[in-house]
């Protein structure tokens, strides 16, 4: 198996959904080994579940003074394409929100290429199964010769409800499955996170925006487009393991605290393949 990185760089500016800054994002090849890793300022941040440091509405990552934000749907892009090693420069706090999905950074990754290179590739796997609660959130890990992700979700509001979704991660599946499914929110709960220095950049265009019972602002591509965008971001925040995957998920209401306690009960858990 060929560890992979891009071909040459790429770029893409936006607004931030949490600080409201503008931010360019700019893709380079890495050497085989380097894994990905974030630039701020100079200041290297490793994708690593170390370097974690806020989970409410979005995964954050840090090094010392430096902090970069919303890193779960680039991080997802990048993991359901193959690219192991890759360098990301980032002008500003925050990874654009864009439309709210997955499809401008595969966009981007398309646009920068991909490039095969020497060197092992990791795949982490587990002996056993494992469970674990965090708040509303639960998870059920399980041994598999492939990555699947099943998620479900169980809102009291009926533009929620019940759904469910499940995909076996590749590329392709990515692609047709996942990537266009958007963040939401309910308009009720924007004043609340607003006070607590989150949404700063928040419109119209970069969320889906419910009521109790309604979309208020655009038109779903799927019925279950609010699982399919869980089951995303569930996917960005587990590539902070920083290794390929074979494993089945089951994840009830993730959440992003949740997502990370999930990697870390992975990575404490597993064994690894080189190939």
């Amino acid at each position: 198996m060929t560890r992979r990185t891009v071909a040459r760089t790429a770029e893409l500016s936006g607004v931030g959904l949490h600080t409201g800054s503008a931010c360019r994002v700019r893709l380079a090849p890495a050497a085989a080994g380097t894994g990905i890793v974030f630039m701020h300022e100079g200041q290297p941040i490793p994708a690593r579940l170390a370097q974690v440091v806020a989970t409410e509405r979005r995964t954050a990552l840090h090094a010392g003074s430096h902090r970069v934000e919303t890193v779960e749907h680039l991080l997802a892009a990048v993991h359901a394409v193959g690219i192991d090693d890759l360098t990301v420069n980032v002008d500003g706090p925050e990874l654009p929100i864009l439309d709210g999905s997955f499809t401008p950074f595969l966009a981007l990754i398309e646009e920068a290429g991909a490039a095969g290179q020497a060197g092992a590739v990791r795949i982490a796997m587990l002996a056993h199964p494992l469970e674990l609660v965090e708040g509303e959130a639960s998870y059920r890990i399980e041994p598999a010769e492939e990555y699947t992700v099943e998620v479900a979700l169980d809102y009291r509001e009926p533009v929620i409800g019940r759904q469910r979704h499940c995909c076996t991660v590749t590329e392709q599946s990515f692609r047709a499955e996942i990537a266009k499914a958007r963040t939401f929110g309910f308009l009720a709960d924007v004043g609340a996170l607003q006070a607590r220095g989150l949404l700063g950049g928040a419109t119209a265009d970069c969320a889906v925006v419910l009521s109790e019972d309604a979309v208020l602002n655009t038109t779903l591509h799927w019925p279950d487009e609010f699982a399919r965008h869980k089951l995303g971001d569930l996917i960005g925040d587990l590539a902070l393991l920083g290794t390929r995957l074979a494993v089945r998920i089951e994840a009830s209401r993730p959440s992003h605290s949740g997502n990370i306690a999930c990697a870390r009960a992975i990575a404490a858990a597993a064994r690894y393949l080189e190939a």
